[in-house]
Order: structure tokens, then sequence, then C-alpha cells
């Protein structure tokens, strides 16, 4: 993605739920959300290439009383394969499904 779709994604991703692909592989991203036990969650998990209805794994389920908390997290923390989403940005594809 360029530097103007990582800024959309971003912007959309606190909204609603967007999908990402990346090396071959494509991701689902539960976008902010507030959950019966009152807290904000996202959640990341990676689909079956070939099924896209198929789950294959969680690979972020962070949940926070705090918004920005929980976009910091995906943000920042190195859950796609020891890199943060900003190192991984430039290599990923937003997609529609």
């Amino acid at each position: 993605m360029t530097t103007e779709e990582v800024r959309n994604f971003i912007d959309c991703v606190t909204h609603e739920d967007c999908t990402l692909r990346l090396h071959g592989r494509i991701y689902w991203c539960n976008g902010l959300a507030r959950y019966s036990d009152g807290k904000t969650h996202i959640l990341v998990y990676e689909l079956d290439k070939d099924d896209v209805h198929k789950w294959v794994r969680d690979i972020l389920d962070y949940a926070s009383d705090s918004r920005d908390d929980c976009m910091k997290h995906f943000l920042e923390d190195k859950y796609w394969d020891g890199k943060s989403f900003y190192d991984v940005a430039p290599d990923m594809e937003w997609i529609d499904l």
C-alpha cells in the first residue's frame, strides 16, 4: 500500500471491517468494536486463500478500555510474522471480498 492508502486503511479499520492480502495470504481485520464485555476489541485473522469463508488462524485478538490503545497495538505489535503493521504495509494490498 502507498502512504495514502495506509492512512485511508487505518481510518477505515477504526469504523468497519477491512481485508488485506500479504504474501499470498488473505487477512480479515475486524475493525474496532465494543463488545458486551464493555471493552473495545480489534481482531485480525487469516482466511483460507482458496475459500475466504474459512478461518485459518487468529493473528491478533486485542481488547482494551481504550480505542486508541487498541489501534496502538494493531499498528505497533509484531504479529505479522515478527513485524508490525507499518513494517509490512508497503507489501500489503487492501482488497474487497
